[in-house]
This record gives C-alpha cells, structure tokens and sequence, in this order.
C-alpha cells in the first residue's frame, strides 16, 4: 500500500507491510542514491545483493537489520527522487516507522525501550533529586547498570538536570507584556528539564525584542515513543499537547519550540497522528525558534544593534530541521553577530536514542565522522547548533562546548549578566 497512513486499516497489517518493503526495497536498490546516508542502505543493498538483486528474497533478519539501523534522521526523504507527489510515492522513514510499529505490536516493546520513552516521568524526578542524579550520571558502577537496564551506553555524556522544569519557573512569573507579540514558549523535554539555558536565552531575546514569551508545555512531543513503536503513547502525548496548545492559539498566540525533532513532530507528525482540526491548527502555527527569530528580522522587528560580536562560529545544521524545508534560518541570524559562520552539514548520529544505545554507539560515532573533523578543521571561536542532542555529541567528540544560536544571540546583545526576573540558572551540579 503506498504511502500508507497510521489511520488505514492496512498500516499495521503484516502482509501488507512486507508487500511494501519488497516493493520500495527494489525501488531504493536500483537508485542507490542514498547510500552515504546511514547505515541502512549499505545493510539493504549489500543484503539484495546477496540474492541476486531479488529484494523479494531477503530473510526476516536482514529486513529487520534495515529497520533496526534506521535512526529517523529523515535525510533520506528529501534525497530521494521519488518521495510523494511523484507515482511511486517512497517514504522510507515513515516505512521503518511502520515496520517498528507492527514489530512492536508483535512482539512487545522491549522494557529498556519503554524506559527511555518516558521522558516526562524521568525528566521531573531527575529535577527533583537533581544534584543526587547528577552526581550518580558520573558514577561509573551506576553507568554500568544504566546500560544494562536502559541501554544507554556507559559512555555517552548525560545531561545536567536542573532543579526545577522550566515552564514551571517561567509559570510564576509577574506577567511581561511587550508590545510586539506574544508567543508560546514549547521547551521541548530536553531543555524543559536539563537545558533551560536555552529556554532562558529564548525568553531574553524575545523579550527585548517586544515578544511576551508564555510557557506552554504539557507533555513530551512524543517522538520518543512514536519512534519507539509506541504509537498508542505517542498519539496520547500529542493529544494532550494539542489540548492545551489549540485554544491559545485561537487567542493569537504562536508556538515556538527551541527544538528541530520536536518542532519537525509538531508540524508533521500531529496532523497525521491524530487527523483532527486542532492538530492541523497546531502545526500550522507552529514554528522552529529559529524559523521565528528571522521571521522577526526579516519584518525589520528584530533589533540590530549587537554590542558584541561573535568571530568565527561553527554552525551545525540538524537533520530534523533540513527535514523541515525552511532554509538556513538560524545560520542567517547568526551572521548578524558573527564575523564568519562555517556551515557544518553533517549528521550527529544521535536522533533520539539510537545513537546513544551501546548496541549502536560505534555505528553512531562513525555516522558522526564528518561533523567531528568539519568543526574541527573550521578551528571556531563558538559552536552552535539547535539540537541539545547533537551539542551532546558535539562536546563527547570535541571537548567543544555546542550551543543553541538563541543563547549567543543573546551573548551578542550582552544580556548575559541580565538574567530574565524569575528565571534565573537553576542547575544543580553535583
């Protein structure tokens, strides 16, 4: 069934699902176009191959292998020259969805999955006992046994917690109008409990720029079940966002989120999950941070007056944002504060929890090659990048510390020592 949709009864049917691998299986071998992508493709065509370019051929084991290599990067949607409207409509992310769908509904979701989709529930009590969580993410015996329980890898960087989630600080502050706007700050689970810096720097910006920033999330986007092969939690989650998002914005408001996978689910993924007004509302008005902070320039509403000025930036570009066809929002906006912005085109490997899985962490290291050397070779004053995961991978790989453009936007305004009222670093180190 091409271009199957999660609301057709024939999505999560077996033979259904199979009769379309072996059909875009061949399609993808003929091409080949994706093949330096990611570790799919090598593993499908050298697969086919084995059979004698039969994709019809290929075993249950080397199906899965496809599958289980696949991290959702969404790269090879916009590579392919055959994605929908042409005939043969080939989504080959949203097949591997599918097929880890109907696997999980076969045989279960394994317990480490489940873990790591409940980043709600790990988030908010990390934050509550955050300088004992901390500490214990730089124990090794506790390492250990969080990637026999969890999977993660023993050496993959784990993030500061902070002693409190964003929004709820943000919650309780006197109200700031500005005259410009008001808009709904959707900090993403990664940064509503570990990476409020960026939060943060998001509110200062906007409110020196005349934008009243509200805090605005419920829940999780969902990504990591959906992801996951949980499509009952996901579309939970996107639910209860959806809900409490719909009716502020038939007040007006817009939807920020500091966040490309995030904001990539929002905009994309809603619509289809649950097929109702409000999700289509949702995604309609909802915008990438940096999507909204050109959009502020781009109406001449952004102030240009930078104090200081930035050197040479290395910007990285996410998957997830390319995915979202908006052009190179966040790198233009840093050419306002930097004297030379080196784009760095390369994928982190991470997407989620794939590429912090022990079972594919040399994988995920290899994918990340090139985006090591390129920041290293482009020998920056600053490293940007909007996805807190791929600063993650950036700092394990280069010692670099990455940051989001909203935080040396702010940085160039000299905001710095002007903390926001209210929202001052609530991190607990260990």
């Amino acid at each position: 069934m091409k271009n199957a949709s999660l609301r057709d009864s024939e999505f999560l049917d077996r033979d259904a699902l199979d009769a379309e691998l072996t059909r875009v299986f061949e399609k993808c071998h003929d091409c080949r176009r994706c093949l330096p992508l990611c570790p799919s493709f090598p593993s499908l065509f050298e697969s086919i191959d084995r059979h004698e370019q039969e994709a019809s051929e290929l075993t249950v084991t080397e199906r899965r292998e496809v599958v289980d290599l696949c991290y959702q990067c969404k790269l090879c949607y916009n590579h392919c020259p055959y994605h929908p409207d042409h005939e043969w409509a080939i989504d080959f992310p949203k097949l591997m969805t599918r097929a880890k769908l109907v696997a999980a509904r076969e045989e279960g979701i394994p317990l480490s999955e489940r873990l790591g989709s409940q980043q709600d529930l790990m988030g908010k009590v990390s934050c509550r006992s955050a300088k004992l969580t901390n500490a214990a993410f730089k124990n090794r015996a506790v390492r250990l046994l969080m990637e026999k329980t969890t999977g993660i890898d023993r050496r993959w960087i784990m993030p500061t917690y902070e002693k409190q989630p964003f929004s709820k600080g943000l919650a309780k502050r006197p109200g700031v109008l500005k005259e410009k706007g008001r808009v709904i700050l959707f900090s993403t689970c990664f940064v509503e409990y570990s990476e409020a810096e960026t939060a943060r720097a998001a509110v200062q910006v906007l409110e020196h720029n005349g934008i009243s920033v509200e805090a605005g999330y419920d829940a999780c986007c969902g990504a990591p079940f959906l992801h996951g092969g949980d499509l009952a939690s996901a579309r939970k989650n996107a639910a209860k966002v959806v809900a409490g998002l719909a009716p502020r914005i038939r007040e007006g408001l817009q939807v920020v989120v500091p966040g490309p996978t995030c904001s990539y689910q929002l905009k994309k993924e809603f619509p289809e999950m649950l097929e109702t007004e409000d999700a289509r509302l949702v995604a309609a008005n909802t915008l990438d941070l940096g999507e909204y902070v050109f959009k502020l320039a781009a109406a001449k509403e952004l102030d240009r007056d930078f104090p200081r000025k930035l050197g040479r930036v290395a910007y990285h570009l996410p998957c997830h944002l390319k995915a979202q066809n908006i052009g190179f929002r966040s790198k233009q906006i840093l050419g306002l504060v930097a004297e030379e912005v080196v784009m760095v085109d390369a994928c982190s490997g991470v997407d989620g929890t794939w590429g912090m899985k022990a079972r594919y962490y040399e994988q995920s290291l290899k994918v990340c090659s090139n985006l090591t050397m390129a920041i290293n070779e482009a020998a920056p004053d600053h490293v940007a990048t909007d996805c807190p995961l791929s600063a993650l991978r950036i700092r394990e790989q280069t010692g670099r510390e990455a940051f989001h453009p909203i935080v040396l936007l702010r940085d160039a305004y000299g905001l710095t020592d002007s903390p926001t009222s209210g929202l001052s670093n609530g991190r607990q180190e260990s």
